[in-house]
């Protein structure tokens, strides 16, 4: 049963298809040039949703810092920072 109907499927898929025609493609599409501004302003719409879903994460969050400097920000576990020497900021679990 299924032989036949992918035999009646490609039958009238390819009803006006013939072997000795010449099937060359066609080339009248546009080209895409990617350019620096475009690569730019992609990077930025991403970067700025990354960095909402990590500030939402930190204030929900109890047991998360947030350790912001100037080119990225990264979450760090409390438990972790009460042994870091360097963290300006020491938040214990409650």
């Amino acid at each position: 049963m299924s032989a036949c109907a992918n035999a009646i499927k490609y039958a009238l898929a390819y009803w006006d298809f013939k072997l000795d025609q010449d099937y060359t493609p066609k080339d009248d599409y546009a080209s895409f040039i990617s350019n620096k501004i475009i690569g730019t302003q992609k990077f930025n719409i991403i970067w700025i949703k990354i960095r909402e879903k990590i500030e939402t994460q930190a204030t929900t969050s109890k047991n998360q810092i947030v350790r912001s400097t100037e080119k990225y920000s990264y979450r760090q576990d409390a438990i972790y920072a009460r042994h870091d020497s360097q963290a300006r900021i020491h938040q214990h679990q409650i």
